[in-house]
């Protein structure tokens, strides 16, 4: 059983008062084991263009000014698999600058490369991978913040720490190598030709054959942008498998991550959408703001992050949105390879 901190706050509360995420992190002591004059990287989602949901900058400042004193932070991303602002490392940045992250002024790092070609192996020898493609850069970095915001998820059915980890952390190769079986279908018989699919695939792996669209498997990397285009239910994975493989492979991305690198993480429950940060456009707000979490462990304080979204909705808010997968696999899976505990003991602020 590990311990997980929360602390009731609002968005605006934490814009006016930034100070609320350091005074908590002080209070239980959660960088304690930090040593003096040591790379501490910042893993964080920077949001797409059009995003407005991921973190802000601002409620970062004193938490930043606090490392500063004894080591040397960095802002820690890596660049994804689909087209957009956040594919290669020059872009990347820019938006980051352009989301407000130079406020910051400690330096960005794309850990993956320009193009998120370099990596290097770690050997975990589980189901699915003998050995996981990371980013380059972590075979360097000893401690890590991992600063992930609770989600809806298309794909896993929510996102924080795990998905942080395991998809945030993996170069490209390693990005694929979870994303490769992935593969969405049409119904002919749903769809109605509007071109929705078509006009958001990154990877142009729709075609379009006498007035009906098919997805190309051979192009498709997975990211299941159009199942959130269709209007109409018609693009679909089979999730009877599909689900579970990617939180599976996911999961087992993330145990390699923190054979890496020493992690502690903050979950923010705050602006919780339907799906995620990567999304190019403003998305809505499906519940009030819980709250900020704090815990070494990953599965820990995803489990107690769900629970208080579906708790405080009084409902099982995580199914409704996405009833075709089935959320808590990744959960089970995870403790199941050792990455972390379910049970955990909820420690208000």
């Amino acid at each position: 059983m590990a311990d997980v901190f929360f602390k009731r706050v609002t968005s605006k509360e934490l814009l006016d008062n930034p100070e609320i995420i350091l005074k908590c992190i002080e209070k239980i002591s959660l960088l304690k084991e930090l040593p003096r004059n040591e790379l501490i990287a910042l893993k964080i989602h920077f949001g797409e263009k059009g995003n407005t949901s991921y973190i802000k900058s601002d409620f970062l400042v004193p938490l930043v000014r606090f490392l500063k004193k004894n080591n040397k932070p960095f802002l820690f991303e890596t660049n994804t698999l689909y087209r957009g602002m956040r594919m290669n490392s020059i872009d990347h940045i820019n938006l980051a600058y352009a989301h407000g992250f130079s406020k910051l002024n400690i330096p960005i790092i794309i850990g993956d490369g320009i193009f998120g070609n370099d990596y290097f192996e770690v050997q975990i020898a589980k189901k699915h991978f003998q050995s996981c493609f990371l980013a380059s850069a972590l075979k360097d970095i000893k401690f890590m913040l991992v600063l992930s915001h609770f989600t809806g998820h298309m794909l896993t059915g929510f996102g924080a720490a795990i998905k942080n980890l395991g998809m945030g952390c993996a170069s490209r190769k390693g990005k694929f190598s979870q994303h490769c079986e992935v593969s969405p279908k049409i119904d002919k018989d749903k769809c109605i030709f509007c071109g929705n699919c078509f006009k958001i695939c990154p990877q142009n792996a729709i075609e379009k054959v006498e007035e009906k669209y098919f997805i190309i498997e051979e192009k498709c990397i997975g990211c299941a942008q159009c199942i959130s285009a269709c209007s109409q239910g018609a693009v679909k994975i089979i999730w009877s498998y599909q689900y579970n493989l990617i939180s599976e492979k996911m999961a087992e991305y993330a145990y390699a991550v923190t054979k890496t690198v020493k992690c502690f993480y903050i979950n923010f429950c705050i602006y919780i959408t339907k799906e995620c940060d990567c999304m190019n456009k403003e998305k809505t707000s499906i519940l009030p703001d819980i709250g900020i979490l704090f815990s070494l462990d990953p599965v820990s304080i995803d489990k107690a992050s769900l629970d208080l979204v579906n708790n405080n909705s009084n409902k099982d808010l995580i199914k409704e949105l996405h009833p075709q997968i089935d959320y808590l696999h990744q959960l089970y899976y995870a403790q199941e390879i050792g990455l972390g505990f379910l049970d955990y003991k909820l420690i208000e602020i």
